[in-house]
């Protein structure tokens, strides 16, 4: 995980409406979403490294970084209620788990996003308000309009 990526979309002016997501099929580790599962619980229980070897040892975000993410995300939104939708989309060329969740200080959802590559390294996240999701890829295929 990037340093700027993670505190780039961090909690950074409050907890980020995206346009409506379309549907994709990215590609990604077969277990993907059994990963990004383990790696929000591992995120949400402190349960470092764990978290850290499923990064790259030469882009590793650091400990105090990670803790700075999950106090932040504590403090404003609270804890996890319950998960309103999962899904893989397509950005900036890589495909991101997107986890939208209900928190208990909040009343609009949080997205947490985990950018996990095809051999499973986590190389980036984001959290933010749902209601400030960032952008998607456009799908893929032709783009032209028959005449």
């Amino acid at each position: 995980m990037r340093r700027t990526s993670l505190l780039a979309l961090a909690l950074a002016g409050g907890l980020a409406l995206a346009a409506p997501l379309q549907a994709q099929a990215p590609a990604a580790p077969v277990d993907s979403l059994a990963l990004a599962r383990q790696l929000t619980q591992w995120f949400y229980h402190s349960q470092w490294d764990s978290l850290l070897a499923h990064a790259p040892a030469d882009d590793r975000p650091s400990v105090a970084e990670l803790k700075e993410r999950l106090a932040l995300l504590t403090e404003r939104a609270g804890t996890e209620l319950w998960v309103l939708e999962e899904k893989f989309v397509m950005r900036n060329g890589r495909p991101q788990y997107w986890r939208t969740a209900q928190f208990t200080a909040m009343k609009d959802p949080i997205l947490l996003r985990w950018v996990i590559d095809p051999k499973g390294q986590v190389v980036g996240m984001g959290l933010g308000p749902a209601s400030q999701a960032p952008p998607i890829d456009p799908p893929a295929g032709p783009t032209a309009t028959p005449k």
